[in-house]
């Protein structure tokens, strides 16, 4: 095992000497206020360009067979009956949500035309975490307690309970349902959790009450649920129970090409005042979210953070300068703020990761070599250390970040299978951004502790 030499003897040290990109702005104002009373020059309806703003069709692109293929699987809501349980498959970034938001938003429209009460509720299934949170956000988005008299606590009482209430506030205020599960299988059980029936896993249960509620609970409105996942092989693990009730057909986004992204930008570029873009702001804007999967989120964010960029430095236009600095600032930015909000003994196994990936010439490592010199920096700044399972489930939310890989794999027959971890955002900058917490500074990767790590890592 080769390890490099460079950087400071302290994380802290590390930070200073690489020094984190911070995002560039005009000097300050004498009336800093001054700002709210001036016209924007550059944009002229920035709202197009959120994450979570819903077009008119004109402006999606690429995906009229999966709109008009969503359209028909809801369409028997319009008249109050139930739709086609439905699996989204595909990368991150490829319209599923945006398609699904922009269907089952003309739905409802076309529901009110013919008198038919349609709800529709859009759960995050990676900010929930389990099916009972699932199931209260999913009651407290349709409820409307003035009319109902329900109330949904946060918590206090039985996940059965919860069901019920949600059964109850249906059943007084609809005739037809639309449940979108986003990112459905962050409730599936993880890879190394084992002896977790299928049955028993939350995203199974859940599916099991939604598409069984006329059956077993009684519920009048139909209810049709459509399902969302970035991973391709979702459906293959349903439980054969759940499969039977919600029977989806699926339905696969693939990845946006330069060109289409191209197309997306410009479709939206009345977000923009006249004559503020330069030639080039799309095309790099697509070229850069191209090379990441053909993401559109990254796309249209790289746009406006391009526009905020020239605005912030009282630019009169935006030009291919503003969109690497936003590309670099985004990326800064990304990490900093998710990696600053994490708790301490988190950010610790973090950096043994990033430290390993940082100093030596592998790019995966075994849990149990992460967790060594996790231990090792832990009690170098005396820390609490934390079990290894505890650290790996800490690590698990950062998966869902997109930060860290995790995954089950194998080297033969001579260790059998390990979980296998590795960094998907850069190292230095991982390591500046945790050198920059008080704590976390004093971590030494001196020589001393890359000799230790060096004699864990050939362990």
């Amino acid at each position: 095992m080769t390890l490099s030499t460079e950087g400071g003897a302290t994380l802290g040290e590390f930070a200073a000497e690489h020094g984190a990109v911070a995002h560039s702005r005009s000097e300050s104002r004498d009336d800093p206020l001054a700002v709210l009373d001036e016209e924007d020059r550059i944009f002229a309806n920035e709202d197009l360009l959120r994450i979570d703003h819903v077009p008119d069709q004109n402006k999606i692109v690429g995906r009229n067979n999966q709109i008009e293929t969503v359209a028909r699987r809801l369409k028997p809501t319009i008249s109050g009956g139930t739709g086609k349980g439905t699996l989204l498959l595909g990368k991150s970034g490829s319209g599923k949500t945006l398609v699904t938001r922009y269907v089952s938003r003309e739905v409802v429209e076309r529901g009110e035309e013919n008198d038919v009460r349609i709800g529709r509720a859009v759960i995050d299934c990676a900010q929930r975490r389990s099916e009972v949170q699932t199931v209260i956000h999913l009651a407290k988005r349709l409820n409307e307690p003035e009319e109902t008299g329900i109330t949904i606590p946060h918590s206090g009482i039985a996940t059965g309970a919860y069901y019920d209430r949600l059964w109850q506030v249906i059943d007084e205020l609809y005739d037809a349902i639309i449940v979108v599960l986003d990112e459905i299988d962050r409730l599936a059980p993880p890879d190394d959790v084992q002896n977790v029936p299928p049955e028993d896993a939350d995203d199974s249960k859940l599916l099991m009450q939604l598409s069984r509620a006329g059956e077993e609970n009684d519920v009048d409105a139909s209810i049709t649920v459509i399902g969302i996942s970035n991973d391709l092989k979702y459906g293959d693990r349903l439980d054969t129970r759940v499969e039977s009730s919600f029977s989806p057909d699926e339905i696969v986004f693939p990845a946006y090409d330069a060109n289409q992204l191209g197309d997306i930008l410009t479709r939206r570029r009345d977000a923009y005042r006249d004559d503020v873009l330069s030639d080039d702001v799309i095309p790099l804007c697509s070229a850069f979210s191209a090379q990441e999967h053909g993401d559109a989120r990254r796309a249209i964010d790289l746009f406006r953070l391009a526009g905020e960029v020239a605005r912030d430095n009282d630019a009169d236009c935006v030009r291919e300068e503003h969109v690497r600095v936003a590309n670099d600032d985004a990326e800064v930015t990304r990490i900093q703020d998710l990696i600053r909000g994490c708790p301490t003994q988190a950010k610790i196994a973090i950096a043994a990761l990033a430290t390993m990936d940082e100093f030596t010439d592998r790019s995966a490592f075994k849990a149990t070599e992460m967790y060594r010199v996790y231990r090792a920096f832990a009690e170098a700044i005396d820390a609490n250390v934390l079990g290894k399972k505890r650290i790996t489930d800490q690590l698990r939310e950062y998966e869902t970040l997109k930060i860290i890989d995790m995954k089950r794999t194998s080297d033969g027959y001579r260790e059998g299978t390990y979980l296998q971890l590795s960094l998907l955002d850069d190292s230095s900058l991982i390591l500046q951004t945790i050198g920059l917490d008080d704590r976390c500074a004093k971590i030494p990767i001196d020589a001393r502790m890359r000799r230790q790590m060096e004699t864990i890592l050939d362990g």
